[in-house]
C-alpha cells in the first residue's frame, strides 16, 4: 500500500502495474479489493513480474488528466460506473509524481498502455468481487488466456479525448475470450492497438 509515491523507485522494473482504484469513499466492492490486498500482491510478487498498488486511506490519490476520479482517459467515470476497477497498465507509479513537477520524459504517454476491469460492470456483491480477484490474478500467474473477459472497449490514443491507450474488458459470454499473449503484448507494445 502507498502512502505517498515519493518513496518509489523510478525504475522499478516490472511487466505491469496493478492498481486497486476507487473513489476515497468506503463502499462494498472497494472494500473487497482492500480485504484482499494482500493475496493480490502475494500472487502478483510470486513471478517477480508485476506488483499491485493501492491508496492507503490517508495517503496519495493517483491522480492526474489520464487518471482521476471524474475522468478516466476522457470516460466520464461516474456516468459509466467505472469506479471502484482493478487497472493494469505499464505506468511506473513514479510517472505520477514526475508529471506533477513536470519532468516526464518526451514519449512516456504515447506509450502509456492501460487495462480496466470496472467492478460495478463484473459483480453485483463482494463475493463476486473475490471471484473476479481470483480469475484475473490466478489465469495471469500461470500465463492462461482470460476466457471470461472480452473487450467492450477500446480507445486510442488522440481519438475522442483519449489521451493514453486504453481497453475495458467485462464478463464475456461469447466463447472467445481475451488472450494471455493478446494481454502481455498489449502492455509491451509501443503505441500499437490491441488487435
Amino acid at each position: 500500500m502507498v502512502h505517498s509515491s515519493e518513496g518509489i523507485p523510478d525504475k522499478h522494473d516490472r511487466d505491469y502495474f496493478i492498481y486497486l482504484l476507487d473513489y476515497g469513499w468506503y463502499e462494498p466492492l472497494s472494500q473487497a479489493l482492500k480485504d484482499n490486498f494482500g493475496k493480490m500482491a502475494t500472487l502478483a510478487s510470486e513471478k517477480k513480474n508485476a506488483v499491485v498498488i493501492m491508496r492507503t486511506d490517508e495517503g496519495v490519490h493517483f491522480s492526474d488528466e489520464v487518471l482521476s476520479w471524474h475522468s478516466i482517459n476522457g470516460e466520464d467515470a461516474d456516468k459509466e460506473e467505472l469506479l471502484p476497477a482493478i487497472l493494469v497498465t505499464n505506468r511506473n507509479p513514479s510517472e505520477f509524481r514526475r508529471r506533477v513537477i513536470g519532468t516526464i520524459e518526451k514519449g512516456e504517454e504515447e506509450n502509456l498502455k492501460m487495462i480496466f476491469f470496472p467492478l460495478k460492470k463484473h459483480c453485483k456483491d463482494t463475493t463476486e468481487v473475490v471471484e473476479l480477484i481470483q480469475k484475473i490474478f490466478y489465469k495471469i500467474k500461470q500465463g492462461q488466456d482470460l476466457f471470461d473477459f472480452a473487450i467492450t472497449k477500446e480507445k486510442k490514443r488522440g481519438v475522442r479525448g483519449a489521451l493514453a491507450n486504453s481497453v475495458m474488458l467485462e464478463p464475456n459470454f461469447a466463447g472467445v475470450g481475451f488472450s494471455f499473449n493478446k494481454f502481455i503484448n498489449y502492455l509491451r507494445a509501443t503505441n500499437k492497438a490491441c488487435t
